[in-house]
């Protein structure tokens, strides 16, 4: 079984989710969530971008990763989806993806994303200081759960 994170009750509006909020929601619904219902195997957080954090740490780890290159805008090998999905399922960014899942019966065990946009660094995160660089910003995301019960 999937669940989807929805930030608000209508699909046409923006709303960002903060770090902690996704902390908080996430523990919240895990807590509240019946012993008898069906074990999930996955929960659809959306567009990155709705996560301000998540888009950051992209924007942040393509600048440091030789693997991608900021000049053109592309995964250096592979394509975009794939160095977003590595990027965003490494050990380091997926412990903070995880954290709401401590004490439950599910552990994140990767991410998969599609349909990742990239943009100048100047428009999509000015307080990096990187100017024309093109950075991915954006994808729609899927964690990926192991159910030890």
């Amino acid at each position: 079984m999937t669940a989807s994170f929805r930030p608000h009750t209508d699909a046409f509006m923006h709303c960002e989710v903060a770090e902690s909020s996704y902390r908080e929601v996430i523990s919240n619904w895990l807590s509240t969530r019946p012993a008898s219902a069906p074990p999930l195997r996955g929960l659809y957080l959306g567009r990155a971008l709705t996560f301000p954090w998540i888009s950051r740490h992209l924007a942040e780890a393509a600048l440091r990763d030789p693997q991608w290159d900021a000049r053109r805008g592309k995964a250096r090998s592979g394509g975009p989806n794939q160095w977003v999905s590595s990027t965003l399922s490494g050990p380091t960014f997926l412990a903070r993806i995880a954290a709401p899942f401590a004490g439950t019966p599910y552990t994140p065990v990767g991410i998969s994303v599609e349909k990742v946009l990239v943009g100048r660094a100047q428009e999509m995160a000015p307080e990096l200081n990187a100017g024309k660089q093109l950075l991915p910003f954006d994808a729609q995301l899927w964690l990926h759960l192991d159910a030890s019960r």
